[in-house]
């Protein structure tokens, strides 16, 4: 059931990308449905990275819908739903899958804290991409600005979600080693995803440190794209791996 409460949703949001983005509110009643039951069904809530991918998706239509009815974020607004149609699919591959009974402290202050980082990167990133693009538009061809995003508002969006995202994932990271240490008896290990997990951080943290209001140069949105990789790798590849990490 959840299964066909996701395809559901990816349907209305590939319709909204077709014909109407204002139409894109609409999915969001299936993912959280599909979340909901898949809780449901496996009496674990976030124990699975399906349930967590619907969260991810969720909070990335809500926040490209703020912006739907303004003409110039348009593009913007598509990109961000066709981001979220694509983690909708790949969180297919997790529907029934769970770690089993996890205590609520690491669902809450880890599990749950990591999702919103992730919500929150991935709107920086796109508003980072965009400024890119749009600043790159204004050298070339500069009348075609006027139907893109404004590069100030971009930098307003890439800065405070990026600052909070890194928040968040850096509580994400300290509660996950705290957890570790206390069931294995060691904040850290070889495995690929916490290792991934760490490099990750570390690029956010050279994004942070380099950040300048407006600026949006090649070699930056290079690093963005390196560190949303890695982000995309721990969330949706890592498992693959197995190693120690519960999900």
């Amino acid at each position: 059931m959840a299964l066909a409460l996701v395809s559901l949703g990816a349907l209305v949001l590939l319709a909204a990308l077709v014909w109407e983005e204002r139409r894109a509110g609409w999915s969001l009643g299936f993912f959280f449905a599909a979340a909901l039951l898949h809780a449901f069904e496996t009496g674990q809530v976030l124990g699975s990275p399906f349930e967590a991918a619907m969260l991810l998706v969720i909070g990335l239509v809500g926040v490209a819908r703020g912006y739907a009815n303004r003409p110039r974020w348009r593009s913007w607004v598509r990109y961000a739903y066709a981001t979220a149609l694509f983690f909708a699919l790949l969180s297919l591959r997790f529907v029934g899958t769970t770690s089993g009974p996890l205590p609520w402290s690491l669902v809450v202050f880890h599990a749950g804290v990591l999702t919103l980082a992730y919500i929150s990167l991935t709107v920086a990133f796109l508003a980072a991409v965009a400024g890119w693009a749009q600043h790159r538009r204004l050298k070339s061809a500069p009348w075609r600005s006027l139907t893109a995003p404004p590069l100030v508002g971009l930098a307003r969006l890439e800065g405070p979600y990026l600052r909070a995202g890194y928040a968040l994932y850096t509580v994400g990271v300290l509660t996950g080693m705290a957890w570790a240490w206390r069931l294995w008896g060691a904040p850290l290990s070889a495995d690929v995803k916490e290792m991934a997990t760490l490099l990750a951080w570390a690029l956010f943290t050279l994004l942070l440190l380099e950040h300048r209001p407006g600026r949006s140069s090649g070699g930056r949105v290079l690093l963005w794209w390196a560190a949303y990789a890695v982000l995309v790798f721990v969330f949706f590849v890592a498992p693959y791996w197995g190693g120690r990490h519960p999900v």
